[in-house]
């Protein structure tokens, strides 16, 4: 399913991306994030008018009272930039989201200078052979 945004005559496409979430539940198995992967939302966009090639969003508490308190993050990714990557370096950018996302899973987002963020290079080295993996 499709969901187009026009605002100000600029169209933004988004989808689920269910390619996306089989690679971050891959990732927090293997690195052992302990993240409940069921309350975030995977989407994929097309159109998006951002430098970034991802980004980690939180719902505010009003909005998960009136939608339902399952869905708390969304990991968007740029179709644009992140889709042409080599797999390693995708499944560096969904660790590097992830790493936004705090254990107790409560809203709130981490920023660049917390300590996980230090930890990037040796949670990459647990992830060597990601790319390996076959494809289920």
């Amino acid at each position: 399913m499709v969901f187009t945004h026009d605002l100000l005559e600029h169209t933004m496409d988004l989808e689920k991306a269910e390619d996306v979430r089989r690679l971050a539940e891959e990732i927090n198995r293997r690195v052992g994030l302990g993240l409940d992967l069921t309350r975030v939302e995977f989407l994929r966009s097309r159109g998006a008018r951002t430098k970034a090639v991802a980004r980690t969003l939180s719902l505010p508490p009003q909005w998960r009272f009136v939608i339902g308190e399952e869905k708390v993050y969304i990991v968007e990714v740029i179709s644009e930039k992140f889709d042409p990557l080599e797999c390693v370096d995708r499944a560096f950018v969904v660790l590097h989201e992830l790493l936004h996302i705090p254990k107790r899973m409560g809203g709130g987002l981490r920023s660049h200078n917390s300590k996980e963020f230090k930890r990037v290079g040796r949670l990459m080295r647990k992830l060597d052979n990601i790319c390996d993996t076959p494809k289920s």
